[in-house]
């Protein structure tokens, strides 16, 4: 096994968890600028989209955790600009207070979309995913 040294994983030799991007939509003139989230934010964002909820049948309390409301959380807190909580912007979309759904208005499905992938991309969340490229490649040998 190759030696490691501990300065291999120092921040200024990795570098910072959150990278921002920039993202283009044709309808804006502006790009979406997003930033990644590091594990420890995600973990709060899954808190906040958690509840307990009473099982009917075993009468115990269970953690139950809304996957969509863990995405809407996630996109909302990469979302640099616009400031989704610019009460200006919430007006003209009607959403005063919930920027979740302000970017709900703001977006179409596939515009929403490409920005979710963009925030999963700058997360490193599809990092760990296997290419298809590397896999057929692997095959082959």
């Amino acid at each position: 096994m190759a030696e490691t040294n501990i300065k291999d994983f120092l921040m200024e030799n990795v570098g910072s968890p959150n990278r921002e991007e920039e993202v283009k939509l044709k309808r804006f003139k502006s790009p979406f600028k997003i930033r990644g989230l590091d594990a420890e934010e995600i973990s709060e964002i899954r808190k906040q989209a958690t509840r307990r909820v009473l099982n009917r049948r075993t009468h115990q309390y269970e953690s139950e955790t809304d996957q969509n409301k863990v995405a809407e959380l996630t996109l909302t807190a990469s979302v640099v600009y616009p400031d989704l909580q610019n009460e200006e912007l919430q007006k003209s979309w009607g959403c005063l207070g919930d920027p979740a759904k302000l970017l709900k208005k703001m977006l179409y499905v596939g515009e929403y979309s490409k920005l979710s992938d963009a925030v999963m991309d700058a997360s490193g969340m599809n990092e760990d995913a296997d290419n298809p490229d590397d896999l057929i490649e692997t095959a082959k040998n």
